[in-house]
């Protein structure tokens, strides 16, 4: 259910996929990720013409991620923000991307499978920025951060006067972080710089609204997944064995039923990135040691 939670600030956390927003500058609206379902696109468009008269001039996309800008199409009239890595990440979404998206879809939602095979435009970045930049419409200001973590093109959205961060993935409550694309030393570091910045509500890419202390979870689960995974490579496991051995770690989180068998596979695969970054920061400091001793 749509919800203001600063003055004309409106966030919708029940569609399927990721957190969406909107607000009403007073010279135009700014939406913050747009509904994957095409129904829900249409909904939102709605439920925004319904609070203010104001044109939709931007939306800004958190990542590059399905679940976030696949319903640009559904707001032709926008320019769409976002970091350079989106940019780059969205212009290889062609027929395989499609075709994987009409299989996820066809047997759990066909409504929006079918009309994706139909209509699904990959509507990418047109203006794009790399560290931050601001929007200013009105009295607003929209701060984009780029802080990676979750993936290369992962933004934030700081409202410093109405004491409000838009998280994307950073952050996230209602199920296992996605890992695959991920830094987990990078992620660790953004959400230390989240901490830092002064705001009261905190809005996830996924999940019900929070306030900082989501961010400390999150930091939690992180560097337990970092221990586990570097004692695993430590004791010469092999990446696939120390996915399956630590796949139990995804009950930290809520999982429905339904939703399980893909958060395994997802988690699995996260785990596997996981793998690959503490093999490179083991090699790195191994080399380190080697030159130290050459040195001596």
């Amino acid at each position: 259910m749509i919800r203001e939670i600063a003055p004309n600030v409106y966030v919708e956390t029940e569609y399927h996929g990721a957190n969406v927003a909107f607000i009403a500058t007073g010279e135009g609206v700014i939406l913050i990720d747009t509904p994957m379902l095409p129904c829900e696109a249409r909904h939102w468009l709605n439920e925004i013409q319904k609070c203010t008269g104001e044109r939709i001039l931007y939306i800004v996309n958190t990542d590059h991620h399905r679940a976030h800008v696949i319903g640009n199409q559904h707001f032709p009239m926008a320019t769409v923000v976002a970091h350079e890595n989106a940019w780059k990440e969205m212009k290889s979404y062609g027929d395989s991307f499609r075709t994987r998206l009409m299989n996820m879809y066809r047997e759990r939602i066909p409504d929006a499978a079918d009309e994706w095979k139909r209509t699904l435009e990959i509507v990418k970045p047109q203006v794009t920025f790399t560290g931050r930049t601001v929007l200013y419409k009105g009295q607003t200001e929209l701060h984009l951060i780029a802080v990676g973590g979750h993936t290369p093109a992962t933004t934030v959205v700081f409202m410093p006067n109405e004491k409000l961060l838009f998280a994307g993935d950073v952050v996230v409550t209602n199920r296992p972080p996605f890992l695959s694309q991920g830094n987990t030393k990078e992620w660790l570091e953004a959400l230390t710089f989240l901490r830092k910045l002064r705001y009261d509500v905190l809005i996830p890419g996924h999940g019900e609204l929070t306030g900082k202390e989501a961010t400390d979870r999150m930091s939690e689960y992180l560097r337990l997944v970092r221990r586990k995974v570097r004692s695993a490579y430590q004791a010469g496991l092999p990446k696939a064995d120390t996915a399956r051995s630590l796949s139990h770690l995804i009950r930290y989180w809520p999982i429905p039923p339904f939703e399980k068998p893909k958060a395994d596979r997802r988690f699995k695969s996260g785990l596997g990135r996981v793998w690959n970054e503490i093999k490179a920061e083991e090699t790195a400091k191994a080399r380190t040691r080697s030159r130290s001793k050459s040195a001596a």
